[in-house]
């Protein structure tokens, strides 16, 4: 059995989730609260104290990306080829780098300032626009649709799915679906990735989800 530690927010943990589902590996979905996680830390359980973590059969394993390589090793989510599964690392480094363009605004303590702060980057222009930009002319390049070229749907467009839609949910102050308006690439690659039956599976009934409901299939169907 498999255990993934995480908090009950989407976060970092929700490509994991999503790999785990369509691994079909025997796991389980461990929800921590902030109490729970600062025992686990300082007890020295977690590799480097930090969550989300992996149990599995040889140890405990940290990282999102470090998991996600290592299920997508186990399954057909990551390539054998080996140029083909550098594109995969290289693109999820480049999801992490858009995900971490808004950190140094979760150290804004003023919600006014933080609003302002974030629609500087979401506007035409702003580095998280530009991020999206990049990300949409990468799979509208794209010979199979998939954001690394692979031929079968890879970690990294797991990732991108979870990262980049995470992202208009509703749940960062100053971010709203606006981010996607106009940008039909990303949404028609958001309908082949919620159509995988897992994902599929996963998601069909969390319309009223306030954090997951941009995973749905029909999430912006209009």
């Amino acid at each position: 059995m498999y255990r993934l530690i995480y908090f009950s927010s989407a976060g970092r943990a929700e490509a994991i989730r999503i790999a785990l589902d369509i691994s079909n590996l025997p796991w389980e979905n461990v929800i921590v609260d902030f109490s729970e996680y600062s025992e686990m830390r300082d007890s020295k359980k977690l590799p480097w104290g930090l969550l989300p973590a992996l149990e599995t059969p040889s140890g405990i394993l940290s990282e999102s990306s470090a998991i996600l390589r290592y299920i997508g090793n186990m399954t057909f989510l990551n390539p054998d080829d080996e140029w083909l599964a550098a594109k995969v690392d290289e693109c999820l480094d480049a999801i992490s780098d858009m995900s971490n363009i808004l950190t140094e605004t979760f150290r804004i303590n003023d919600v006014d300032e933080k609003i302002a702060a974030r629609k500087i980057l979401v506007s035409p222009g702003g580095k998280l626009s530009k991020s999206y930009d990049i990300f949409c002319e990468k799979l509208e390049n794209s010979k199979t649709g998939w954001i690394a070229g692979t031929e079968k749907p890879s970690i990294a467009d797991i990732r991108l799915f979870s990262d980049c839609f995470g992202l208009v949910s509703g749940n960062y102050d100053g971010i709203d679906t606006s981010l996607i308006d106009g940008r039909d690439i990303l949404l028609d690659f958001h309908s082949r990735v919620s159509s995988i039956p897992e994902i599929y599976s996963r998601y069909k009934d969390m319309k009223e989800d306030s954090i997951r409901w941009v995973y749905c299939p029909d999430a912006f169907t209009k």
